[in-house]
């Protein structure tokens, strides 16, 4: 559901405060946050994080590494080039970067640029290694302000890289401008955030300081009431929104969905607007995802979209799945795991980082199944 209406932002100052005592501690060079998809980790980033660093009269770098999912790697790196070599204007404009080269001999780094017409085809198979072209955007970019602010949204995504010595030279070039670039990585998923850092050859963790993003509560809740009775004039029950807040999972996001459908039809069923965007999610979503999956897989997503649910390869675990599939065949503990990485496939689930532990990582289809499970009715 698309809408013109546009929520305004909650804040988090007392978060953005610890967020900045502890990048101007001087102890750590950065900030690790982990939140679950559409908890409001890159809002808070946009609307407090990076307003603040430009406050403090530092430079800020925001860079999304699911923008090239494929090949995060060179994501990072012609992302930090980018903010390196901002388009041109004038004369310059005309012309385009058609080759990149560079030296790296530590502790120095430069570029070599050559530019032509922007006619003219770029050269190719020009360019150096990655890891050089990385420390070189890095030098170049701290050499632009006395304090940089590098933003790594999503930056899980680097533990697909199979390249040690990738990461070794992203660690090494942190540590060479250690008092100068402090950087903010988020990440949606735990297991793979936690494999980053923990990579034995280049461990991030480190130089990071670990927060988790608090939860929003009643205040928020409250806030979005008042809002929608001050726009429209509309008046909610705020218990029965504060409710809707819990079952949705908390999700800021998800909330705003239900306050804007409320505006929408115009009248303030709290009810009401649940029950549509539980529709939404199924027809836009899950109807299609769901109808490709096992009956053992589904028994599998309800089993873990049970709150406290048991591990998944537990007798006790194996024996909650079967509960939902039926006796239509017999669940052992290998099908179960069969079934996990299926599943984790399609990303519809991840291990957790403790042993044999997975949970369902898509927060939506998380608040669907259990509201599923509390109406005694599992997907369609």
């Amino acid at each position: 559901m698309s809408s013109p209406f546009a929520l305004p932002y909650y804040p988090r100052p007392d978060f953005l405060a610890g967020v900045l005592t502890v990048l101007t501690s001087g102890l750590q060079q950065g900030v690790t946050l982990f939140a679950p998809r559409r908890q409001g980790k890159t809002s808070f980033v946009m609307n407090e994080l990076l307003p603040a660093a430009q406050e403090a009269g530092w430079q800020a770098v925001y860079l999304d590494l699911w923008r090239l999912r494929s090949d995060p790697a060179r994501g990072l790196v012609e992302g930090l080039e980018a903010q390196v070599f901002k388009p041109a204007t004038g004369l310059l404009a005309q012309w385009k970067l058609s080759r990149l080269s560079g030296s790296f001999k530590p502790p120095l780094a430069e570029f070599k640029i050559e530019a032509e017409p922007d006619k003219a085809p770029a050269a190719a198979g020009s360019a150096p290694p990655l890891e050089h072209r990385l420390a070189a955007a890095l030098d170049a970019l701290v050499e632009r302000a006395d304090v940089t602010l590098l933003v790594l949204d999503e930056f899980q995504a680097l533990a697909a890289v199979e390249r040690d010595d990738f990461v070794a030279a992203f660690r090494t070039a942190l540590q060479k401008h250690r008092g100068r670039l402090l950087v903010f990585y988020t990440g949606s998923s735990r297991s793979a955030l936690n494999a980053m850092f923990r990579r034995a050859k280049a461990p991030l963790f480190q130089s990071a300081h670990a927060l988790a993003l608090p939860e929003l509560g009643r205040g928020f809740v409250a806030d979005r009431a008042a809002f929608l009775a001050q726009r429209t004039g509309i008046a909610v029950d705020l218990e029965a929104l504060e409710s809707a807040f819990e079952r949705l999972g908390k999700s800021p996001e998800f909330l705003n969905w239900l306050i804007v459908d409320i505006m929408v039809r115009g009248q303030g069923d709290v009810q009401a607007a649940m029950h549509a965007w539980l529709e939404n999610q199924r027809m836009e979503v899950f109807d299609e995802v769901l109808d490709k999956l096992s009956g053992i897989d589904l028994g599998l997503l309800l089993a873990l979209a049970l709150p406290g649910h048991p591990s998944c390869f537990s007798a006790e675990g194996v024996q909650c799945v079967q509960g939902f599939c039926g006796g239509e065949f017999k669940v052992t503990a290998s099908k179960v795991q069969t079934s996990l990485n299926r599943l984790a496939k399609h990303g519809l689930v991840a291990p957790t980082g403790n042993k044999g532990e997975y949970e369902i990582e898509d927060r939506s289809l998380l608040v669907w199944l259990r509201e599923s499970l509390a109406n005694d009715a599992g997907p369609a």
